[in-house]
């Protein structure tokens, strides 16, 4: 087994998730930001400052064309992936130029082809594109993500054609039609990645991400995302996130990019203020959004914020309302269930301080295996800190948190000798 010790920001980029190899570890400050290895940003207006704004959280971007044309500095380790966008030849001659001197981890392909003034080409037009994209991006070994689709689309704005499954003349108004159709006439091509645009709320964002991996069985990219309509930059940040929290621990969505870095029109969706390298309140928070890497592990002593988790059933995340952190996680009852993984370099007692909000007498348990290996208990009701000595082996160790009853969950923090 390999061991990374990794110290922010001197991360890589895709040094996380998937890209990995099983065997692979990474040990990380628990008072650190890690970097995603699936967070990226869709853009065209910045400079060096907004990327190294950005690279704290963000791994990669796209500008929409086959090649880089903002050139994010080395020091920011982000990394551009290039887009055939259309049926031009211009995009397929560009591309074949730009591989021959780049090699980036994926090629992006086609944007939007059921939506007018987007691609716009119908599912055989689109297979016959891809089949073309894909022959150059194999002669290099990148895998290619695409097409990557307007979820849906009025039938005024949708392209029509006869198609190959249901053998009539076809409004693609929604994106599942389509790709069958796409899939239909490849045939037995394989097909890596398939892509999708939503711009509703959270809800449509959950059923998205649940149903396009168990309706098409490959890896699902989220090539643009944001609330459109959400009524305020409050709300705005509220949706992503949860979005983000969602992409982050949900295996089969290996990419997502938020859309955009500025919005000229709706400036409650920027990334980027208007003075190069600030970030907006939405920005501050893309870019802190934890990850829940398998890899990944914390190492102690140290503040561990408990939405740093590897993976959670039964709980719910916000910004939280406490005096200091984040976001906070919030669970209702005893069937909520938070995993955490952590490194010692030795075996030691830590004196452990638990921040959080519950009622007078709950009771919350940190368990390694079946094993209670730590106990809480509130003296009292609201925002508290309580106390209790946690044994922790040397190496890596998992343990889960369980509470007894409601309770709103900040940080831990593991206090003994380095």
């Amino acid at each position: 087994m390999k061991i990374h010790h990794i110290l922010y920001p001197l991360l890589s980029p895709f040094v996380l998730s998937s890209l990995l190899p099983a065997d692979d570890t990474i040990i990380v400050p628990c008072d650190q930001p890690v970097k995603s290895a699936k967070r990226g940003v869709c853009l065209n207006e910045v400079d060096a400052k907004d990327f190294l704004a950005l690279a704290p959280g963000v791994s990669w971007y796209y500008n929409w064309h086959f090649a880089d044309t903002n050139h994010a500095p080395e020091a920011a380790k982000i990394t551009f992936l290039p887009r055939a966008w259309g049926n031009r030849e211009a995009d397929l001659k560009g591309l074949a130029e730009y591989l021959k001197t780049h090699k980036p981890p994926y090629v992006l392909a086609i944007n939007e082809p059921n939506l007018k003034d987007q691609a716009f080409i119908d599912p055989k037009t689109t297979a016959e594109l891809y089949l073309k994209i894909k022959a150059i991006a194999d002669k290099h070994n990148i895998p290619v993500v695409g097409p990557n689709m307007a979820l849906g689309s009025g039938e005024d704005a949708s392209i029509k054609a006869m198609d190959p499954i249901e053998n009539k003349k076809v409004t693609y108004t929604f994106q599942n039609a389509f790709l069958k159709a796409f899939l239909h006439y490849l045939g037995k091509t394989d097909v890596y990645a398939l892509g999708s645009h939503t711009y509703g709320n959270f809800g449509e964002l959950k059923w998205l991400t649940e149903m396009m991996p168990k309706e098409f069985d490959r890896p699902v990219w989220i090539t643009e995302f944001a609330d459109w309509h959400a009524p305020n930059v409050e709300a705005e940040i509220d949706y992503m996130i949860q979005s983000v929290d969602l992409m982050e621990r949900s295996p089969k969505i290996q990419g997502y990019a938020w859309f955009k870095e500025r919005v000229k029109g709706n400036q409650k969706l920027s990334l980027l203020g208007d003075k190069p390298g600030t970030l907006t309140p939405l920005g501050e928070a893309y870019v802190k959004m934890p990850v829940h890497d398998p890899a990944v592990f914390y190492k102690l002593p140290g503040r561990l914020q408990l939405e740093s988790y590897t993976s959670m059933e039964g709980a719910d995340i916000a910004r939280t309302k406490d005096v200091d952190g984040f976001l906070e996680l919030k669970v209702s009852d005893e069937k909520a269930r938070l995993d955490y993984q952590v490194f010692t370099d030795r075996a030691q007692t830590f004196n452990a301080q638990l921040r959080l909000a519950t009622t007078e007498g709950a009771k919350i348990e940190l368990l390694s295996g079946d094993q209670i290996i730590a106990t809480f208990t509130a003296a009292t009701k609201g925002w508290q800190t309580l106390t209790a000595p946690v044994a922790l082996p040397a190496g890596k160790s998992t343990f889960r948190l369980r509470s007894n009853s409601a309770a709103r969950l900040n940080w831990i923090e593991f206090a003994g000798k380095p």
